[in-house]
């Protein structure tokens, strides 16, 4: 067989290693550990939920709570309104210079 052939519709991995979670959705390696250190320090959960089999160095995420965590701790900002938008839009609204004297 070729190995340079793509495979195409390859169910994507339930659990994932920190190093795929880097490359598919950006989150660094470290971030994860330091969200796993803050969470067995303080009990209260920060990030996503991970599995750690029987207490090894291995750290695994299922897809499932890495995007339920993305979505529930993504930051929803009320943008106020542009003041542009507010302004009567039949007027230029230009700053005036002052001449210069002579």
């Amino acid at each position: 067989m070729n190995q340079n052939l793509v495979r195409k519709n390859v169910p994507k991995a339930i659990l994932l290693k920190p190093t795929q979670i880097h490359e598919e959705y950006g989150i660094k390696t470290r971030a994860l550990a330091y969200m796993r250190e803050c969470s067995q320090d303080s009990g209260v959960l920060v990030g996503p939920i991970w599995i750690n089999p029987k207490d090894t160095n291995i750290y695994l995420y299922r897809r499932e709570n890495i995007e339920t965590w993305l979505i529930k701790d993504t930051v929803k900002l009320n943008v106020p309104e542009l003041q542009n938008n507010k302004n009567d839009k039949n007027k230029p609204n230009l700053l005036k210079f002052q001449k210069k004297s002579k």
